[in-house]
């Protein structure tokens, strides 16, 4: 693919040059429909970098520590530039020590989309004409791209990064398939009874394992409130409340610089619909404070700053 050999040139010409210590990217995963993040830190191993549709993972999580280290080079896709630019402006990385590489992105797989597929017998996975199209020893399938596609994609709006400093392929238009917020429409039917249940019933499926907590690139707390030693609120045990206590929390820490990335809720285990709660969060800062996280590296965060001027009614009256 063009796009991943001129990936793989500015790589190597960051590398060559001096201009950052690492280029973190994706490689080639277990399976064809599976990338790893990999850390490329030598001119000769840029081969490795390779860009298809499997290419899901937001690599701003890695940033925080990459950055302490030295200037590093990272691969986004436009939405994962929103995260990075929320590193930015929250002051956990500072701009000129970040290198950002934006790909042009047409969309990425939705692994539940192979499940008619024998997974053993996958040879490839690429975008072709707005369709994800399989490979297996019986031929190619075309899926249709509403049908193949990660949720966040069917939402999307980005045309182009919103932060970039080296740009691989063309940004293109794109109007979003379906709004963000369709699926809150009926949990919000429900009544507050109601919805206590739908979470309840979530929540006690939760084995507490933390993988959306270290997958979320806006989850960077030396010390979670769940592991403060003498904190009583979330019990070890993973009961229904705890289990509550901890997704609601979270939910509300990273309220107003969520930028949706999804990948709590795709490395949750359990299946839990973690984004449901995050949408929600999303949908009422928007209403409030009139903007969407990750877009402006140089504005404050959104709970991080109050206007007696502007604001029409500053104390809730």
């Amino acid at each position: 693919m063009k796009e991943e050999l001129e990936l793989r040139e500015k790589a190597r010409d960051l590398l060559e040059k001096g201009d950052v210590i690492c280029v973190i990217g994706y490689g080639a995963g277990s399976t064809p429909f599976k990338t790893t993040p990999v850390f490329i830190e030598k001119a000769e191993d840029v081969d490795k970098l390779v860009w298809n549709p499997a290419c899901v993972n937001n690599l701003a999580v890695y940033l925080r520590d990459a950055c302490s280290k030295g200037r590093t080079a990272v691969v986004v896709k436009p939405c994962d530039a929103k995260s990075v630019v929320e590193l930015i402006r929250e002051k956990q990385i500072k701009r000129e020590d970040v290198v950002v590489i934006a790909v042009r992105c047409p969309d990425m797989l939705n692994e539940d989309a192979l499940k008619g597929f024998d997974t053993t017998d996958i040879k490839s996975v690429e975008w072709r004409d707005n369709k994800i199209v399989v490979k297996t020893s019986d031929g190619e399938t075309e899926i249709p791209a509403q049908d193949a596609l990660l949720n966040k994609c069917l939402t999307c709006d980005l045309t182009k990064s919103p932060i970039v400093d080296i740009q691989i392929g063309e940004p293109f238009e794109r109007q979003p398939v379906k709004s963000e917020y369709a699926d809150l429409e009926e949990i919000e039917k429900l009544t507050p009874e109601e919805r206590r249940a739908y979470w309840a019933r979530q929540f006690a499926r939760c084995i507490r394992c933390y993988a959306c907590r270290a997958v979320c690139p806006g989850c960077y707390c030396k010390e979670c409130f769940v592991e403060k030693p003498c904190q009583l609120w979330v019990m070890k045990a993973t009961d229904t409340e705890s289990n509550w206590f901890f997704h609601v929390t979270r939910a509300m820490h990273t309220a107003g610089r969520c930028i949706a990335c999804g990948e709590c809720e795709r490395a949750c285990p359990m299946g839990l619909p973690l984004m449901k709660l995050n949408a929600k969060l999303r949908k009422e800062v928007a209403e409030m404070f009139r903007e969407e996280p990750g877009r402006d590296p140089e504005a404050l965060p959104t709970l991080g700053k109050f206007d007696m001027k502007n604001d029409p009614d500053p104390c809730g009256e």
